[in-house]
């Protein structure tokens, strides 16, 4: 019995130490991310404003190549016309007004309209041709003056400008920055940037005409409306001159801030008229323009400061919720430590009290509990061997929780592996009986107490045995790779224990092999293979080596015992005909087994298929089971208890041998009766004048062929003269009677008139019926 103990009390607030200590930590623990958020909160602003202006920026980007394919777009169709033949036929042979000129521009014209709706980017454009003072656009051909003057004028610059500035020289892919442009006959005015090339390319001296392209400004500002902000702020395409192509603002950049455009892309603050705004601009590859986005900074940061708005609301809110929280989380954590001093003192009988600190006295208690489970640990360790037996046993089988089989928990059941490929080998024993004499446990457990040592001293401590059953051991293996050597060690392993136990102990054994597996969880794997190998014992016999990887690849075959076969063995038992039903059961032996290698599952089914066709014979015939399978009172316990095939077949041999005997001593005893049974009515009705094979064949419903020769063969005389015997006899007893006639007689005994008669009797007797009765009075 436990004695009562009893602990100093402690005279003061308890148990509410540890709680204001756990109070007192949450508070702490809830306070670091706040100061540590309240420092931090900078940085996260302007992660915050980066991560907007990468965004800003990245819509740059995507204008960018929107620009740049439409550009090249420009390129593409300005290359297409430059190298048209008709066009550099045209710039360098035209001079005069003859009939071939016009129908060349005629025939150039029909091209140039293909190239006209190439790009939605492009509104127009014109071919100049300098040698003849021409403009060709896609639907017409005039001169400068009036194409300049009556059809379209720029607003802002004469026709001198056009024919001084832009239409002299070599231009190279040149864009002149945006400016108006007036549709003389739709009477319109539209900003275009205009592209001028020109012509032919490869002539960089004197130009022979030149290709000018009018860009819609408004088809720019469609793209550009794609920028977020666009509307709140200004956007500016600067050429690689720092020419401002185009804008949507009103108010210019200040061409001080062109020094910073530096880079390929970026951005900054700026001050301009007073107020903060954020520049943005990023470059193209391609042609050197820069696209420069000016936004004010408070639309910028909105949605930063309604996030920090929000942040210090939740912060406050986190403050007040962890306060509380705190308070919540001490108490229920204190709960399970007050709840555990109540039962360790409920458990242990002690006195409730009030302890100096709860945690002095929980320690207190693991002490206690500590050498309690050393004592417990001594008398584990005492049971060792029995535990990692169980251990092993359930490991083999694959029962055993692998996550749980820890190192300290295998290191404790004293197990341990060195590799991480494992081998499962099953050892049958399958005769011993020269190295004991009887059938005891003892005698048993002495020799698997033998085929343990011995397999421990060949693997030299690298594995473990296992006892599986009275009559079969387990082989654990651990092995450093799944390569040809290691099966090569694990062969020789294999041979030399059953070298040695053969020879120093007589004892012979079936061994299944599994293949070679990675990780303690295949063990169960391994195991199973083994079994699986095992039972092929079936189809290889007894001591023998058996590979799972040497069936695994085997093709499966459906046991063959065609209905043919069945009705022959049927017919065989039914006429006693063992020598036939013996080489009918080997052939179908030789086919399943031999031919094809069926497995043992199927094996099985064959041969219990072959004992339901015996059980029918046996049936069929009224054979008693008792006698047909004598010490057995279930007739598949007869062949289930078989460990080979051969045994089974034999067995099955034995049944029918058994059939056949009983079916040939049935078939004599039937015969004697039967001749009995016919020699009895002849003797009642052979006088029967009607008496007749047919008649006598229908009575024991055979036929008159197999009556004859039966009757022929069971007496060695005809049916006929054995009848004609009886009436023989019967009328020499009635012609001792001196008051019947001859006559009368013959009547009696199957005849219809004396003729008949007399000549019956002398053929047998060789004298009448009349002198045969004067020879019984003399």
């Amino acid at each position: 019995m436990m004695r009562t103990r009893t602990l100093k009390p402690w005279k003061g607030n308890g148990p509410k130490s540890v709680f204001i200590t756990l109070l007192t930590s949450y508070i702490i623990i809830l306070l670091i991310p706040v100061i540590i958020g309240s420092a931090l909160y900078k940085n996260v602003e302007k992660l915050m404003v980066d991560n907007a202006n990468r965004a800003h920026l990245g819509m740059l980007e995507q204008v960018k190549q929107v620009m740049d394919n439409r550009l090249g777009e420009i390129d593409s169709m300005t290359v297409q016309l430059a190298l048209n033949p008709k066009l550099l036929w045209l710039l360098s042979n035209v001079g005069g007004d003859t009939v071939n000129d016009q129908i060349k521009f005629l025939e150039f014209m029909k091209e140039v309209k293909n190239f006209r709706n190439i790009s939605t980017f492009i509104e127009d454009f014109f071919i100049y041709f300098k040698n003849t003072e021409t403009i060709l656009t896609p639907l017409m051909k005039t001169n400068p003056e009036v194409y300049f003057n009556k059809i379209r004028s720029y607003e802002d610059k004469g026709y001198d400008w056009v024919m001084n500035e832009l239409l002299s020289g070599h231009r190279y892919k040149t864009y002149i920055p945006a400016s108006p442009i007036t549709d003389r006959i739709a009477s319109t005015t539209t900003n275009y940037i205009t592209y001028v090339q020109s012509l032919p390319l490869a002539n960089f001296s004197d130009p022979e005409g030149y290709l000018v392209i009018h860009i819609d400004e408004q088809e720019i500002n469609q793209l550009l409306k794609q920028v977020e902000w666009v509307h709140n702020g200004a956007i500016y395409i600067l050429d690689e001159n720092y020419q401002v192509m185009m804008t949507n603002s009103q108010e210019g950049l200040d061409p001080k801030l062109y020094t910073q455009l530096t880079e390929p892309s970026d951005y900054y603050n700026i001050v301009q008229n007073g107020e903060e705004k954020m520049l943005s601009y990023t470059t193209s590859a391609k042609n050197g323009w820069k696209y420069v986005s000016v936004v004010p900074t408070s639309i910028v940061m909105e949605q930063v400061n309604r996030v920090k708005d929000g942040a210090l609301a939740m912060l406050v809110i986190c403050l007040a919720a962890g306060a509380v929280a705190s308070y919540v989380m001490a108490y229920r954590n204190y709960s399970p430590i007050r709840e555990m001093i109540q039962e360790i003192i409920k458990g242990r009988g002690l006195k409730r009290g009030h302890f100096t600190n709860e945690y002095d006295f929980i320690k207190k208690m693991i002490v206690l509990s500590l050498n309690e489970e050393k004592h417990l640990r001594k008398t584990l360790e005492e049971q060792a061997p029995v535990l990692q037996a169980n251990f092993l046993t359930r490991l083999i089988k694959g029962h055993a929780e692998i996550d749980a089989a820890q190192d300290r928990s295998l290191e404790f059941m004293g197990v341990h592996f060195e590799h991480d490929f494992f081998c499962t080998m099953i050892i049958e024993i399958d005769d011993c009986s020269s190295f004991i004499k009887g059938d005891t446990e003892r005698e048993w457990a002495l020799v698997r107490f033998i085929l343990t040592n011995v397999c421990s001293e060949l693997m030299q401590d690298k594995g473990y045995i296992v006892e599986m059953d009275r009559d079969r051991l387990a082989v654990l293996t651990s092995i450093p790779e799944a390569d040809d050597e290691a099966k090569m060690r694990r062969n020789d392993f294999i041979r030399q224990l059953k070298q040695v136990i053969e020879e120093r102990f007589r004892i012979q054994t079936t061994v299944a092999v599994s293949m070679i597996h990675q990780g303690m969880e295949e063990i169960g794997r391994c195991y199973r293979e083994a079994l699986m190998a095992m039972d092929y014992r079936v189809i290889y016999g007894a001591n023998e080596v058996i590979f799972y990887e040497d069936l695994e690849d085997l093709e499966q075959h459906y046991y063959h015992y065609p209905m043919e076969a069945e009705v022959q063995l049927m017919n065989y038992a039914k006429s006693g005909d063992y020598v036939h039903a013996e080489k009918l059961l080997e052939q179908i032996y030789e086919v399943n087994f031999t031919d094809h290698k069926i497995t043992p599952e199927m094996g099985k089914c064959l041969f219990f298929d072959m004992l339901s066709t015996v059980l029918k014979v046996s049936n069929g015939m009224n054979i008693d089971d008792k006698k047909l399978f004598a010490g057995s009172s279930d007739p598949a316990k007869s062949i289930s208890d078989c460990s080979t095939a051969e045994e089974m077949l034999g067995k099955i041999k034995e049944l029918y041998m058994q059939i056949c005997t009983h079916s040939r001593e049935e078939k004599t005893d039937h015969s004697e009766r039967l001749y009995a049974r016919i020699c009895s009515y002849i003797e009642q009705n052979g006088v029967d004048c009607n008496i007749s094979l047919t008649m006598m064949a229908d009575h024991f419903q055979i036929t008159p062929q197999y009556l004859s020769s039966f009757f022929k063969k069971h007496s060695g005389q005809n049916i006929t003269d054995y009848i004609a015997a009886v009436r023989i006899r019967e009328s020499k007893a009635l012609l001792a009677d001196q008051t019947l006639t001859v006559s009368q007689i013959a009547q009696k005994v199957g005849y219809s008139n004396d003729v008949g008669f007399i000549r019956f009797f002398k053929k047998y007797e060789g004298v009448t019926p009349g002198k045969y009765r004067e020879m019984l009075r003399r």
